[in-house]
């Protein structure tokens, strides 16, 4: 059985969905400096325009920037693209360069700015059959808002947003289009993070203003490197860190996250969940409802068994409603006993992105070209993911002898699995940190399982917020009780930093 990677899962969970395009007359100005790109091939469809001439002048004078244009964002109003020329091997510059996508929110050089650090492309994916950079998707952490005194409205802020694609993704490319990842790792990344920075600071964004930097899940995660290669090599670019749902994967299938699942994840449901997910198991009808369900739905079947397959179908579809969907709305329809086999099958189907439940993500985020993806690559390398835990399926009355062997032997190689040495390293190094990291994970989410341990530092803070999901939107934080009081810390913490 293929491995499931669930790095890949929250990818695409978290791919954008919106496709909506400025207008003509949503941007009226037209280029009126032809050393501006009007039209770079990979754009979809996003009239540039002219900026502000100063910020322009500002970033043309950076002998890295190319390729800048101007443009307005639906959600964002006006922005700057530019390709950044990046090291393809920070550790040999005879490898040469290649072009880095930025997109830069920009209210003033005295401004604090948020770096809004990715793990995956810039820009979500228009059209599948022409994959083009669709700048109209770009978002930006909840922190931009947030920290805005009127929240943001009209699209007037107080901080500048800069945001930089992980290099392998999108269009940011140091080896083409191809299965080479020669150079994809986190330390060349926070190379190219802190080169960007380096020069922004010097020629547009040079006040006294401070640096945030954040990010959701493996967005997340790149803060997290970042600071840890920030401090290594004293490069002091950063003044906060803030990852959300950054999990501390220390091995390439972490099993801690599928046992989180089991036994912490939505608690008060747990034990209704788990006598569902019993019935799987143990009830021949709810089980043939489910296969037949699983079938209708496109599900493949492996080895010998179709309920081996479909238990793993639906623990993976209970993986995606713990992360992103609405307690109080998704644990709702678990079925109890008396509800007939279909009432199970449907709801073993659901998924965060089925109808029946709120499903809403932070961010855009998702690969651009069909091929190996590059994170996942990157997981078995150096990152880590997640492994499952099938505890409430072990003794299953309608599993073969077999197949329990092959759930159990799952379990024990995530155990066994490759320690990543570079998440180890990350986790030592915030014992000691003199860096501000402020770690924000959901009650609810999976991955809080591989959360970092309870900081005895004073320099690292860590909140889990009550039925909190895979997300930075502080207003699901507050719908249950005890949220809103860890958003008001959280952000009494950054303002002090932040606006000392």
């Amino acid at each position: 059985m293929k491995k499931f990677n669930l790095w890949m899962l929250v990818a695409i969970l978290s791919c954008g969905l919106l496709t909506t395009s400025c207008t003509s007359e949503d941007n009226p100005v037209t280029p009126v400096d032809p050393t501006l790109s009007e039209s770079i091939d990979e754009f979809w469809d996003m009239p540039g325009n002219a900026g502000d001439p100063e910020v322009v002048a500002a970033l043309k004078s950076i002998k890295n920037v190319e390729d800048l244009k101007p443009f307005l964002n639906v959600y964002l109003g006006q922005c700057y693209y530019f390709n950044y020329n990046q090291m393809v091997d920070h550790n040999d510059p005879s490898k040469g360069t290649f072009k880095q996508q930025v997109v830069l929110t920009f209210v003033g050089k005295d401004a604090p700015t948020i770096l809004h650090t990715q793990g995956y492309s810039l820009t979500t994916e228009a059209d599948p059959n022409n994959v083009k950079n669709h700048l109209d998707s770009i978002k930006a952490p909840h922190f931009l808002w947030a920290l805005s005194k009127d929240n943001g409205k009209d699209k007037k802020f107080d901080v500048n947003c800069l945001q930089v694609e992980y290099r392998y993704l999108g269009f940011s490319l140091p080896e083409g289009d191809t299965d080479s990842f020669t150079y994809m790792t986190a330390e060349q990344h926070s190379k190219d993070l802190h080169a960007i920075v380096a020069d922004l600071k010097k020629g547009l964004i040079t006040g006294s203003g401070k640096w945030l930097s954040t990010g959701v899940s493996k967005n997340g995660d790149t803060s997290t490197q970042y600071a840890y290669f920030d401090e290594l090599n004293g490069w002091n670019d950063i003044d906060v860190y803030v990852p959300f749902a950054s999990p501390n994967t220390i091995q390439e299938e972490d099993i801690r996250i599928g046992t989180y699942m089991l036994t912490q994840s939505s608690k008060e449901a747990l034990p209704a969940l788990e006598k569902a997910y019993k019935k799987l198991v143990d009830d021949r009808a709810v089980a043939d409802a489910t296969i037949e369900a699983y079938a209708k739905n496109g599900g493949k079947f492996k080895k010998d068994s179709a309920l081996l397959s479909t238990v793993v179908a639906v623990l993976e579809n209970l993986f995606q409603l713990q992360s992103y969907a609405d307690y109080n709305t998704w644990t709702k329809l678990i079925p109890k006993e008396g509800d007939k086999p279909e009432t199970y099958a449907k709801f073993f189907m659901l998924k965060a992105t089925s109808p029946e439940v709120e499903y809403k993500v932070a961010g855009a985020r998702g690969p651009l070209h069909k091929r190996r993806t590059p994170y996942e690559v990157q997981n078995a390398m150096e990152q880590g993911g997640a492994g499952f835990d099938f505890s409430w399926f072990l003794d299953g009355k309608l599993l073969s002898e077999s197949d329990k062997k092959y759930f159990k032997d799952l379990i024990e190689n995530s155990k066994k699995s490759k320690t990543m040495e570079l998440q180890v390293n990350v986790r030592k190094n915030l014992e000691t940190t003199k860096k501000k990291l402020i770690f924000v994970y959901g009650e609810d989410d999976p991955w809080t399982g591989a959360a970092i341990p309870d900081p005895t530092n004073p320099n690292v803070k860590k909140y889990i917020v009550p039925h909190g999901t895979h997300t930075d939107e502080f207003p699901k934080y507050a719908r249950y009780p005890g949220g809103q009081e860890i958003v008001d810390k959280i952000m009494a913490d950054v303002k002090a930093i932040l606006f000392p």
